[in-house]
């Protein structure tokens, strides 16, 4: 048995898939298969049923990946705690986050202070972010997702309301500002369930007593602002989120009375980190 073969068996378990664990591991997927191939091979056991829906664990491979989860968390503390004893010259963090554009700007922000640092990068929707963050698989998440688990420590990022966002060439496109009334005289185009966007945009429909049906939904930030910028309807953006597009407009919500809030999180009961206190502490600009 190699430590190579549990990871990728750990990986495949976590991820729901060969080629997912290949992207989290940056292996190709037949390399992962392999090792978990002959993992089964080298024990005469089955740890996934295949079949044409996906992978799933067996009986025997669930209670493997309980012992892999202690294992990887054990790994993690073991060299954070080796980080946090030297200086900040080299060593290694591993980040998920909801969106690509916040994360980036921290990363270039906390890199200007120590290049030695090599940073690993997942993007996933919210609630992924916050799992991964409480089985240990990476060592902070920077996500719009409320932070209420009692085993997490947090710093906000960024605060912002919600924004309309219109094609160029539609009529309101001209307006400065929209009420949620008049958002939803247009055709709307609604994000995943599992959008911290989403949820906001219908806590403020259901606050202001008005019912959409939807014309799309997509999963996403960048579908969503494709299929507005081809004109197939609006939908609610954060305003710092919003890419300059000559095909989509931005217009204030003047009624919104909610934020989105991004924040750094990270476990509070895991050993102090050298490298984690320095990223908490870099300041965007």
């Amino acid at each position: 048995m190699q430590y190579a073969q549990l990871r990728a068996f750990h990986a495949v378990a976590e991820h729901g898939g060969f080629s997912k664990a290949a992207q989290a591991l940056s292996l190709t997927q037949p390399a992962i298969s392999d090792h978990v191939r002959r993992l089964e091979q080298d024990f005469g056991v089955k740890l996934f049923e295949r079949g044409p829906r996906g992978v799933e664990p067996t009986e025997l491979g669930r209670r493997l990946f309980s012992v892999t989860r202690q294992m990887l968390s054990c790994e993690r503390d073991a060299r954070q705690l080796l980080d946090s004893a030297s200086g900040l010259e080299s060593g290694t963090l591993s980040l998920a986050a909801d969106a690509p554009d916040l994360a980036v700007k921290l990363i270039g922000a906390f890199r200007k202070q120590h290049p030695g640092i090599v940073v690993t990068l997942s993007i996933a929707n919210a609630a992924e972010c916050m799992q991964r963050v409480l089985s240990s698989t990476v060592d902070a998440g920077i996500t719009a997702a409320p932070q209420v688990h009692s085993r997490l420590e947090a710093r906000v990022l960024r605060r912002d309301p919600l924004v309309a966002m219109v094609p160029a060439t539609s009529p309101i496109a001209k307006k400065r500002k929209l009420t949620y009334a008049e958002f939803v005289q247009q055709p709307v185009i609604f994000r995943e369930a599992q959008s911290v966007t989403q949820q906001l945009l219908e806590i403020e429909l259901v606050r202001q007593s008005l019912q959409v049906e939807p014309v799309l939904y997509v999963d996403g930030r960048e579908a969503l602002e494709e299929a507005i910028a081809q004109g197939m309807g609006v939908g609610v953006i954060a305003s710092a989120e919003f890419n300059e597009s000559r095909r989509i407009r931005m217009i204030p919500l003047q009624d919104c009375q909610v934020e989105m809030i991004e924040s750094l999180t990270r476990l509070a009961e895991r050993p102090a980190s050298n490298l984690l206190n320095a990223l908490f502490a870099t300041e965007l600009g």
